[in-house]
């Protein structure tokens, strides 16, 4: 059965600014994976690879590395290769693609989709669908237009590539943009669709067709999954098999850590370091309401956690932002209730004790005790 791996938004020559002089080596990472997924061809046996969008982050990247991705692509011919142009490196009068198509360096087994719903043929048995996306804010269709194509087609296979959201009710989509309907792709005479723009993977399929984010092969951002990134490999046939296959060389990972379960900042390192890896890149997001005693951090700052940890992985950084200093207010419980009722019993233990040292452990009782009955904090163990 012909088999093809799926990938898409690897968004070659991003800058990566956050990371500083890091982003340099994150950028030679994309590039080593899209010589794993390269490789991942050669290993699979695969008879074609779909770039579905973004190859590129803008069309402003440099010749050089065009020249050194097509090259990378040339290294599997004959084994055929096609680009979607997406969002980011979109098909319009700047498009780098246009550079590439007018300069003659496109290699003898790499196309690039067109403006127009097109039919390719990768191998005999496969029907490919695509168009390139000619503006970053269309407001297109395009599965409809690719389906219209597919169903005159005598294709036994046929595989659509699409670069835009899926228009689900209650999600946040920009109208816009290209969109996908779930009834679209039920209604579909296609058996996959592969599907680019969204950076994590997700699984769309309805009735007899696959429809599947693949996700970036090499990790763009924190809240990507999975990470190390994969693509898809999908074999065709009566029932369409696709399955990830790590091609991803660095893994981000964020931890959020409410401090007021945390005895100190020991417990902070060691927590973070279950993470520590060479290529791996942490973000930890320290949050909770610290109680009297539980305000240990105004001894360490950030940049003293960010010492301790950052020798152990690629890069890290902290977020402290939604710590929180909680005094207890007696107005965060009803009338008659029984946090009211603590509240107003250990006021007056407070009042009526003569020692310091009592009144203090008196008041971090009930400072510990609102935040607990209020639910803003958990038991510590």
């Amino acid at each position: 059965m012909p088999s093809f791996i799926h990938t898409g938004d690897l968004h070659l020559g991003r800058p990566f600014r956050r990371l500083g002089a890091l982003g340099k080596e994150i950028r030679k990472a994309q590039f080593r994976t899209l010589t794993n997924i390269v490789d991942a061809v050669k290993q699979t046996r695969s008879n074609f690879l779909v770039v579905a969008g973004d190859l590129f982050d803008t069309n402003s990247v440099s010749i050089r590395l065009v020249k050194d991705v097509l090259s990378c692509f040339a290294s599997i011919a004959p084994v055929p290769v096609y680009i979607q142009p997406g969002t980011h490196d979109v098909f319009d009068s700047a498009s780098v693609y246009r550079t590439i198509l007018n300069s003659n360096i496109l290699p003898t087994n790499v196309t690039v989709i067109p403006e127009e719903a097109s039919e390719f043929r990768p191998v005999p048995d496969v029907g490919l669908f695509a168009s390139a996306n000619t503006t970053k804010r269309g407001g297109d269709r395009p599965l409809r237009r690719l389906s219209s194509l597919a169903s005159g087609s005598d294709a036994r296979y046929k595989v659509a590539v699409i670069h835009g959201s899926v228009d689900v009710p209650g999600l946040s989509i920009d109208p816009h943009e290209p969109l996908v309907g779930q009834d679209e792709i039920a209604s579909s005479p296609f058996q996959y669709v592969a599907m680019g723009h969204w950076h994590k993977r997700h699984i769309w399929s309805q009735g007899g067709t696959e429809a599947i984010y693949c996700g970036t092969p090499e990790t763009l951002e924190f809240d990507e999954i999975p990470s190390p990134g994969t693509v898809t490999v999908v074999s065709l046939g009566d029932i369409v098999q696709a399955e990830e296959r790590v091609v991803g060389t660095h893994k981000w990972v964020k931890v959020s850590l409410d401090l007021s379960l945390m005895p100190d900042a020991n417990a902070i390192i060691h927590r973070a370091n279950q993470e520590a890896g060479s290529r791996t890149l942490l973000r930890l997001e320290l949050r909770g309401n610290l109680a009297g005693q539980d305000n240990w951090l105004d001894g360490l700052s950030v940049d003293d956690l960010v010492e301790a940890i950052g020798p152990n992985f690629f890069h890290a950084e902290i977020d402290a932002s939604r710590l929180v200093l909680h005094d207890p207010d007696p107005g965060e419980f009803p009338p008659n209730s029984i946090g009211r009722a603590f509240h107003e019993i250990m006021a007056e233990k407070i009042d009526e004790a003569q020692d310091p040292a009592e009144k203090e452990i008196l008041q971090e009782a009930l400072r510990r005790g609102v935040l607990y009955l209020s639910g803003k904090a958990g038991i510590r163990p």
